[in-house]
């Protein structure tokens, strides 16, 4: 029998052994774990007798880790919670919670089918050196032009403005770039890429919101960009990974041509 049950304290090695089976899919629930101690009251464990198989962030969104049978324990423990912004995990945990949930939920507003998630270290990573483009960390100057790019890339990506949220959206991009999260490419001086880290763990960063503005598209920048702050990046974390919809080719593209390599797939659904 699976017994789900707010995550104990004493159990924390034992949930980031879990965690650490496969890090660059655990990377948001490491971070909460390690570093979120508001976040961290939301986390609840699956239990087959005394071994942790699953575990789960059940707050405004549902990140799922560990074993199908902990995530069908989860699944009748989140029929009760409070219905969440979205469900994000590896592939099969989503559908076996999904499957088990179909009426206690409103329809789905948005399904990410497949989301390769995508991994580097220092001896993969391809630096793509071009002289016109530099790279340096934002700064509360850069606020405007971040948030403004940010939303745009948001907007195309999950097809809902964050800029309806005003004041709550850009301080959390004014607390990204003061905890120096957020690096921006410059193209002969103008700022032309984006690119943050979101979740980070003792063994790997998540690299979110990358973008390049669209009339400067085409021209390499994000290459050039995106592998210099990479390689940056890497002198003082292990391995940096992502996730990308499945259809974006041209993205997909652009990690792969800089040796970003598959490790896993990521489904997500909206509400």
């Amino acid at each position: 029998m699976i017994r789900v049950a707010p995550l104990l304290a004493e159990r924390d090695g034992e949930a980031l052994a879990l965690l650490e089976r496969e890090p660059h899919l655990n990377v948001y629930l490491s971070y909460i774990l390690e570093r979120d101690a508001l976040s961290r009251r939301s986390l609840v464990g699956a239990s087959s007798g005394d071994t942790l198989i699953g575990l789960a962030y059940l707050g405004r969104q549902i990140v799922l880790a560990g074993e199908r049978a902990g995530a069908e324990g989860i699944a009748a423990f989140a029929a009760a919670m409070p219905h969440p912004k979205a469900i994000t995990a590896p592939t099969e945990l989503v559908e076996v919670l999904w499957d088990r949930l179909p009426d206690w939920h409103r329809a789905a507003r948005l399904i990410r089918e497949h989301q390769p998630v995508m991994a580097v270290d220092a001896t993969t990573l391809l630096v793509r050196n071009d002289a016109s483009v530099s790279v340096r960390r934002a700064t509360f100057a850069d606020l405007k032009i971040v948030s403004e790019n940010s939303a745009e890339m948001i907007a195309g990506e999950l097809e809902s403005d964050p800029r309806k949220h005003g004041r709550e959206f850009t301080a959390n991009i004014a607390s990204m770039i003061d905890s120096e999260l957020w690096w921006i490419g410059e193209y002969l001086g103008e700022e032309a890429f984006f690119c943050h880290i979101g979740a980070w763990s003792q063994h790997t960063a998540q690299m979110q919101g990358i973008w390049t503005v669209p009339h400067l598209r085409g021209k390499g920048i994000a290459r050039a960009a995106f592998s210099a702050i990479s390689a940056q990046l890497l002198e003082v974390v292990p391995s940096l990974s992502l996730y990308v919809n499945d259809f974006n080719n041209a993205a997909i593209a652009l990690y792969h041509g800089i040796g970003y390599r598959d490790v896993g797939e990521f489904r997500t659904i909206l509400f």
